[in-house]
């Protein structure tokens, strides 16, 4: 099978890549920065060129899934909405098109549980309304409609993920993810022996380690639908974490890992959350929901290995 993974030089994309290449499958890793490109030591890159039909269209020639991992995050989002907007109803647009065009077997765009609201409370399923109108939601949405607006409805042609909270360690050291959670807590304790949580510590999060992100690609590209009515698909770990109990985890696994103790700073004021629970309701409906194996300490142990030979002076 061949992949063509966008965003690949981006953290979901880059790790994406490399598991799907460990599996033996054939993967083409686009990216629109020619810098990193030409840098690459890997040979199976491609250019993508967003407003270029017949250069996307090219691309897509003889592949048989596509994940669309790029675009821009939740800052660049919040700083320009207007241009983040016009990535997925423009570029993107012509992407699809190009990958319609081309006849491949699945596309899966990548969206973000945030749609559903800015706070979560209770069962957040598949079927809640799309209420957050924070520029990276908006952008995320307009992703989606593009998308289904071209392939349809159906999960056989393509599906949209909603995603949780994804951490772990990227390709590189210069890939922009050190703003996560997860990410950035393991990159200040091998910086300063301490770990600093600015807002309230009692908000939940669903994380999920980006391996069973990767996992759940491949099981979707393999898998069918039983229904086929819808391609909107969430996924989390369907359990949650108040950043406090998180940075707690994280805490132990380095004492365990280098018996040396790290100081937790809460500069955030303390305001008790609503829990909820992101439901993989769509996967389980159709015998596709996700076992997780606790590899989010798996996940942790090796960001932290990462941190250690990136950041420590």
């Amino acid at each position: 099978m061949k992949y063509l993974i966008t965003g690949a030089s981006g953290f979901l994309g880059g790790r994406l890549s490399t598991f799907l290449e460990n599996k033996g499958f054939e993967i083409i890793r686009g990216s629109s920065n020619l810098k990193i490109i030409e840098s690459s030591n890997y040979n199976n890159w491609v250019l993508t060129e967003f407003n270029n039909f017949e250069s996307l269209k090219n691309i897509c020639n003889g592949v048989d899934y596509i994940i669309h991992a790029a675009g821009p995050n939740s800052d660049y989002c919040k700083q320009k909405p207007k241009a983040s907007f016009d990535f997925y109803s423009l570029q993107t647009k012509n992407f699809v098109k190009a990958a319609k065009s081309s006849k491949i077997r699945k596309f899966i765009f990548l969206s973000t549980a945030h749609v559903y609201n800015n706070q979560f409370e209770g069962l957040i399923n598949e079927k809640l309304p799309t209420l957050n109108n924070h520029p990276y939601a908006l952008a995320n949405l307009e992703g989606e409609r593009v998308v289904r607006e071209i392939f349809g409805n159906s999960p056989e042609h393509s599906i949209i993920l909603r995603l949780s909270n994804i951490f772990g360690f990227p390709d590189r050291k210069e890939v922009n993810c050190w703003m996560l959670f997860i990410n950035n807590v393991c990159k200040e304790i091998v910086e300063s022996q301490t770990i600093t949580i600015k807002s309230n510590p009692l908000i939940n999060r669903d994380f999920i380690p980006v391996n069973d992100f990767c996992e759940i690609i491949s099981k979707l590209c393999e898998s069918n639908f039983v229904n086929k009515e819808s391609n909107i698909v969430n996924f989390g770990s369907e359990k949650t974490l108040s950043l406090l109990d998180t940075a707690i985890l994280i805490k132990q696994i380095y004492l365990k890992k280098y018996q040396k103790e790290i100081k937790i700073v809460i500069k955030g004021k303390m305001r008790a959350t609503q829990d909820f629970r992101f439901c993989n309701q769509i996967l389980e409906e159709n015998n596709l929901n996700f076992k997780f194996k606790n590899s989010e300490y798996f996940e942790i142990d090796k960001l932290l290995n990462k941190c250690n030979k990136y950041f420590a002076s």
